[in-house]
């Protein structure tokens, strides 16, 4: 029995894509749990008419909150799959991620998203921007790690298979059993930045978590609700300290924090200098960010 948890906001066409392509897709005693913060008129209630579907509404507007209520909704199951509305899972996506679970000790797995706007593999940033990124703590050679700076390094390398990590994105699997009281972070409001990193942490504790490259989501992702550019790099600090103060408590981290802050404005201010539009938005919230942590704003 596997258990489906979706938050949603204000993306109707899209969430009800990704749930016709579930009730195709899985061949395994499943239930799908929607929950739901959109406005009223954009709300997604006609989809309780879907086999297997269990529909609830929210007015706490919040990625990280929906899937705590989703966790909380579920009365049995074996594992619990956390999708994004925006993606689709590939051929088998179920039948493969519930395989790489073969090893008891393991309590996470995660496939990798495609992004769909992108024609070719994500890779890290090279001259001037890449070699402030690795002085400053903010880029490894290491895929799939958690840096003392509390940066987070996705899986770039495609053809790696299944690997252990530090982290997994929001979209993953996890043992039921092992996931006890662990909740995503209560007072992350909008798209929670960063949740899915602290939450792997925490679950992290309890066992192995494990990234599989062959595992693929197409990820479409949607301009709707996310934050501006001002918004996203204040919740980029802020959530990030928490991070770091879960993960690596101690004075030396709170350094790797601030260094790799310092190294993040000089990236922005050289886009700025090269009339890169956003960049103004981006300094203000990083700036913003970093005063609202030293006031123990977070």
């Amino acid at each position: 029995m596997i258990s489906i948890v979706i938050p949603t906001r204000n993306r109707p066409d899209l969430l009800t894509r990704l749930v016709s392509s579930l009730e195709s897709a899985i061949d395994i005693k499943h239930e799908i749990i929607i929950v739901d913060s959109s406005d009223f008129d954009k709300s997604s209630e006609n989809l309780v008419s879907f086999k297997y579907v269990r529909y609830y509404r929210t007015d706490l507007k919040s990625a990280a909150i929906q899937r705590n209520i989703g966790i909380d909704k579920i009365e049995n199951t074996d594992f619990v799959f956390f999708l994004d509305d925006d993606v689709l899972p590939g051929t088998n996506y179920f039948q493969d991620v519930l395989a790489s679970f073969e090893d008891a000790s393991i309590v996470g797995v995660s496939g990798i998203a495609i992004s769909t706007k992108e024609s070719k593999e994500r890779r890290p940033p090279s001259g001037l921007v890449g070699l402030i990124m690795k002085i400053f703590l903010l880029d490894s050679k290491k895929d799939g790690i958690l840096l003392k700076s509390g940066i987070n390094i996705p899986i770039r390398d495609r053809e790696s298979g299944k690997s252990r990590v530090d982290w997994l994105i929001g979209c993953s699997a996890w043992r039921f059993s092992a996931i006890g009281q662990t909740r995503f972070e209560s007072d992350f409001l909008g798209q929670s930045l960063a949740e899915d990193v602290i939450f792997s942490v925490r679950m992290k504790k309890k066992g192995k978590l494990v990234t599989n490259s062959n595992i693929l989501l197409a990820h479409d992702e949607s301009d709707i609700e996310r934050p501006n550019r001002k918004d996203f790099w204040e919740m980029w600090v802020k959530n990030r300290y928490r991070l770091v103060s879960i993960s690596n408590p101690g004075a030396i981290c709170q350094f790797f924090f601030w260094w790799a802050n310092l190294g993040q404005l000089l990236i922005l201010c050289y886009s700025k200098v090269r009339k890169r539009s956003h960049s103004s938005g981006s300094i203000s919230g990083l700036v913003q960010g970093g005063l609202s942590v030293l006031r123990h704003n977070t």
